[in-house]
């Protein structure tokens, strides 16, 4: 599944699917307050336009490479969001993490500095 849609649009999906899938368990509602930003972050790279990759990811590209925005059970206490490089090849796998966002405060930080976090990680890697 691939769909672009506006900032507004997937993340309205976003919240929406989390609620109906998951009812407003507390990581739900606790990474919920995070979409917004995530998304527009993402929008900002992709001149307002998002990919969603599956259901529950979103997908973008930057300076020749892929990235997918995802939920890891395993960041903090309670778990967070990752921004991770998908990789050419069978099954699409997994590059390194550019970013992790385990708190409301983390994902202003992604909203106001993602494209320099993609620099620094497409430089380095």
């Amino acid at each position: 599944m691939n769909n672009t849609r506006s900032a507004d649009a997937t993340a309205d999906y976003f919240v929406s699917y989390l609620f109906k899938k998951y009812g407003g368990t507390l990581h739900v509602r606790r990474v919920a307050s995070w979409v917004g930003l995530i998304v527009l972050a993402v929008a900002r790279i992709n001149k307002g336009q998002i990919q969603q990759r599956r259901v529950r990811q979103i997908q973008f590209d930057y300076k020749n490479r892929t990235f997918k925005v995802k939920y890891n059970h395993e960041v903090g206490k309670r778990g967070g969001i990752d921004i991770v490089e998908v990789l050419g090849g069978q099954g699409e796998p997994e590059g390194n993490t550019v970013l992790t966002i385990g708190s409301l405060l983390e994902a202003e930080n992604a909203y106001q500095s993602l494209e320099q976090q993609l620099d620094k990680f497409c430089s380095s890697n």
